[in-house]
């Protein structure tokens, strides 16, 4: 079994509880957050979304494409070498 995703309240710093999700579609879902303190009462909404793959899936869904780590940090090196040439006199 997977480990749950762990929230800090931003008030009292104690753990918050994700009550439920939302699929907004298949990399994205809104996330209902409620700190486990009954004294600081807070709660709030947020964003969970998926933007890379670390290891590819051994069932892939053709519909779902994501860059890898290998492609967004090749891409940045790319881009930060042309930034770096245009700006150059």
């Amino acid at each position: 079994m997977g480990r749950k995703a762990s929230y800090q309240c931003p008030h009292c710093k104690s753990g918050m509880i994700a009550r439920s999700s939302r699929e907004v579609h298949a990399l994205l879902r809104d996330i209902f957050l409620q700190c486990s303190n009954y004294q600081c009462g807070f709660s709030a909404g947020g964003i969970l979304e998926i933007t890379h793959e670390i290891s590819p899936s051994a069932r892939p869904n053709l519909d779902i494409q994501l860059q890898t780590i290998k492609e967004l940090t090749a891409r940045k090196a790319a881009n930060d070498e042309d930034n770096h040439e245009s700006h150059c006199p």
